[in-house]
């Protein structure tokens, strides 16, 4: 109560203003579901209108959660048409009502801010009668990117601008769509580790929510997901004999011989089956499930989620969501979805099944590659030695590739049939180290030792070591594609230019006209010193021909086309091809601190194949095979003249067909 001195006393004052009651008066503890169902009315929804925690139970949890006093961060990992965005926003609104505080939505990109700040927060505040007492009223201070309350503002940003993840003291963040935010700014720190420096001054009653549909198991909200000591999954009661369990997809059933995507999301015949009493849910009771169900922790015995908060009070939550609990997605999308993964010859289309596993399991699609491949590539070896190549009269051509590092080279060697679709047979691969030496004085300041690559160990490999098949025939290696762009560029110039017809330097870009094109470098990379006849360079288009290598690699062993392995290859080296994946945008990228160097090597070797032009050659019968030549030595039948290799191929100077 306030109080005021009268003539040396003390009195209370009791007559209090309309705006002084609101302030002074305790309002009852609620928690977020229960608030989203007085003041929460939806506009831009499949259902407007007042909120009503019965159509998506499971998110009551999830509320819950956001609003308890220990929890100060939140992973949700989502399938889309789950509501979770929408769960974000409620909490947001008890906020504004209960728990005032500066807020900062964080989106991926500019123009998802501002759409989501005008069609989405702007619209919830000014529909609910409590939020919309908050308002000003000042035209100015309801823009797209800032909202101005009486007590509180609300931000908006984006992930890749700094200067709108900084200089802010938060008390709650949003953080929405993470798996689609930069790694990096600029030469900042990535948004989310900006986002978390907004809430040092806040930290002991901060929330941080990250939500996302994952993408791969690198990704924001997956890695979230798996570190938070608390994970917890929707588990549903079966309507028929009330057995509890979690919904997985491999219970979803629908007709024997089914295979019609169309037809079965017109139809709608899936069904899930109860892993005990084998009865069948139909949507209807899908519904009936989910609307029983609870929020259980991964370990044995499970811990509801209302036993954790009660008890552990955690600072830190995370939960599943796929997409076959939403009553907005029925159990025949999902399996109409999972369907339009396969083609007529039942190959797999990988786009869609990352789209699938991404945007209905709610899982990274990568990691079920990286598994899977890794068997799959040693499920592609036949019982050649190490070294040796296929006999008969497969082989027309052999070509190596080297990826070039600071501490070495990788290369590959590799044997090509003919043949529009030509079989291609793995020879020889592995790393050439380079030696530690001490370097000459004034050869690199400030560094006594330093790597010395070992271009004679690579010549050895190259055009010294003899290939021959299990007959003894010899096979030369034709043509050698090295890796220039990154590592020792100099020295590969100079070493393409003491084998020239032998070897060429490679450069890869992303985004080309066509799959290759030469050029000429006349100076050395960084000065103006020439190059004595220059070097022609090779710019390769490899994220055509990475697509090209991912799709030969799903070629059974046995049909044309494959790409195959020797006897002795390991999983280690296997593991190279698993480390790459097709991201959104259709470029090829690595996994963090995964090796890709002999992935790098057979693109490298499809180029020089379709250089030579192989496919065209007709087979040799043994014994015609050519006896390998030195490096440097004259022959006309395997040195290669690169100012002429664009007519040895019907593609000319690389053009895609």
């Amino acid at each position: 109560m306030l109080d005021r001195i009268s003539r040396g006393r003390v009195e209370h004052q009791t007559n209090f203003t309309r705006a002084e009651r609101k302030i002074f008066r305790r309002q009852k503890p609620i928690k977020v579901s229960e608030w989203a169902e007085k003041h929460r009315i939806l506009t831009m929804s499949a259902l407007p209108g007042p909120w009503r925690n019965r159509v998506t139970p499971y998110l009551q949890g999830v509320m819950d959660a956001l609003g308890h006093k220990s929890v100060r961060e939140l992973d949700l990992c989502k399938a889309p048409q789950t509501g979770g965005s929408e769960a974000a926003h409620n909490f947001v609104g008890w906020c504004i009502d209960r728990n005032p505080g500066p807020v900062l939505y964080c989106y991926p990109d500019e123009l998802t801010a501002r759409e989501n700040s005008r069609d989405r927060i702007l619209p919830m505040i000014r529909s609910s009668a409590k939020l919309r007492s908050y308002l000003t009223g000042a035209q100015d201070d309801e823009s797209l990117m800032r909202i101005n309350l009486q007590h509180m503002p609300v931000y908006l940003a984006w992930s890749g601008s700094p200067s709108r993840l900084a200089n802010k003291p938060i008390k709650i963040i949003i953080a929405d769509e993470v798996d689609k935010y930069a790694f990096t700014i600029n030469r900042e720190a990535g948004p989310l580790q900006l986002l978390d420096k907004r809430l040092n001054t806040y930290r002991r009653d901060s929330k941080f929510v990250r939500i996302s549909t994952p993408t791969i198991e690198t990704g924001n909200i997956w890695q979230g997901f798996q570190s938070c000591p608390w994970k917890f999954r929707y588990h549903t009661p079966c309507p028929l004999c009330g057995e509890t369990q979690l919904m997985v997809f491999d219970q979803i059933k629908w007709p024997e011989g089914e295979r019609d995507p169309e037809r079965m999301k017109e139809k709608k015949p899936a069904t899930y089956q109860c892993i005990k009493c084998e009865g069948r849910w139909n949507d209807g009771l899908r519904n009936e499930a989910v609307a029983m169900g609870q929020w259980l922790t991964d370990e044995q015995p499970p811990l509801t989620l209302e036993t954790v908060l009660e008890i552990h009070n955690p600072s830190r939550v995370a939960f599943h969501l796929p997409s076959w609990i939403s009553p907005f997605v029925s159990l025949s999308e999902t399996a109409a979805a999972f369907l339009d993964c396969f083609g007529e010859n039942k190959a797999i289309d990988r786009n869609k099944h990352k789209d699938f596993c991404n945007n209905h399991k709610a899982e990274p699609y990568f990691s079920y590659q990286s598994e899977r491949q890794e068997d799959h590539i040693l499920a592609l070896r036949d019982d050649r030695p190490r070294g040796v190549v296929p006999g008969g009269d497969l082989v027309v051509g052999m070509t190596a590739a080297v990826d070039t590092q600071d501490n070495g080279f990788w290369y590959e060697i590799r044997a090509y049939g003919s043949g529009h679709v030509s079989t291609s047979w793995c020879v020889r691969e592995g790393f050439i180290s380079a030696d530690w030496r001490k370097v000459e004085p004034g050869d690199i300041q400030g560094r006594p030792w330093a790597y010395h690559p070992s271009f004679d160990a690579l010549r050895t490999v190259l055009w010294e070591d003899v290939y021959m098949d299990s007959s003894g025939n010899r096979y030369p290696v034709e043509l050698t594609m090295i890796d220039s762009a990154g590592h020792r560029t100099t020295e590969v110039y100079d070493f393409c230019r003491a084998h020239r017809g032998h070897i060429i330097p490679l450069r890869g870009e992303q985004r080309m006209q066509t799959a290759y094109k030469f050029s000429t470098i006349d100076t050395y990379p960084g000065t103006n010193k020439p190059i004595p006849g220059g070097v022609r360079l090779l710019r390769v288009n490899v994220t055509f021909y990475k697509g090209r290598l991912s799709s030969l690699l799903d070629i059974a062993p046995a049909d044309p086309g494959a790409h195959l392995f020797h006897a002795e290859y390991d999983y280690a080296h296997a593991r190279h091809y698993t480390a790459e994946y097709e991201n959104d945008k259709g470029v090829w990228e690595c996994l963090y601190g995964r090796d890709n160097h002999l992935w790098d090597c057979s693109v490298y070797n499809l180029v020089a194949s379709e250089v030579l032009g192989l496919r065209y050659r007709k087979a040799v019968p043994p014994g015609h095979g050519q006896a390998p030549q030195r490096a440097g030595e004259a022959n006309p039948k395997t040195v290669i003249n690169p100012y002429t290799l664009a007519t040895r191929s019907p593609f000319g100077q690389g053009g895609l067909r």
